[in-house]
């Protein structure tokens, strides 16, 4: 008996519909609509993440330090936030869902862009309130969150959990386990 192991990359990429045994359609970004439904689940969560990602950067030093009971390190999360709410299903996710009107995407994808565009020499607390690049991106954060129309300015731990070096539970927010 032979096995093919080295079957072709679209073979083993293509899912059937179980009824029609059609292959399943995919997404630009390569998801089947069931995998797509399955993100969908998750959209409070995705759409929490980049509200946050944002409010974080309105803050100050100060704000942001006084955040470690939950981020542990607030200047690492800051961009760690951002990368992960920006993530193409993610961020797609909130958009096909509603969660946010379409208009803002490119709004939204300007302020990240924005954002990798700041210099590494100035990621650091003391260059936050003073120099212009971050005066600059705490203006576009206000702006979009003003404009999709966030009113507060509070990060949102409902699916934190934040475990210390002994493994216990230092802070975990209520929605924590569903994600």
């Amino acid at each position: 008996m032979k096995f093919n192991f080295f079957k072709s990359k679209s073979h083993n990429n293509k899912k059937t519909n179980s009824i029609s045994n059609e292959p399943e359609k995919i997404d630009e970004f390569g998801f089947t609509k069931s995998e797509l439904l399955e993100y969908d689940k998750n959209v409070d969560f995705y759409y929490t993440n980049l509200i946050n990602s944002i409010v974080l950067f309105t803050y100050n030093s100060v704000e942001l330090e006084k955040m470690s009971p939950i981020l542990i390190d607030p200047l690492t999360e800051l961009y760690e936030e951002l990368d992960y709410a920006f993530l193409p299903v993610c961020f797609e996710t909130v958009f096909r869902n509603g969660k946010i009107n379409t208009e803002y995407k490119e709004q939204l994808l300007n302020f990240k862009k924005q954002v990798e565009e700041i210099p590494n020499e100035i990621w650091d607390y003391e260059f936050i309130d003073k120099h212009e690049i971050w005066k600059e991106v705490k203006k576009s954060a206000e702006k979009i969150l003003n404009n999709i129309g966030i009113e507060h300015r509070i990060f949102d731990g409902k699916h934190h959990k934040v475990i210390s070096e002994n493994g216990n539970v230092v802070y975990q927010g209520p929605d924590a386990n569903e994600k």
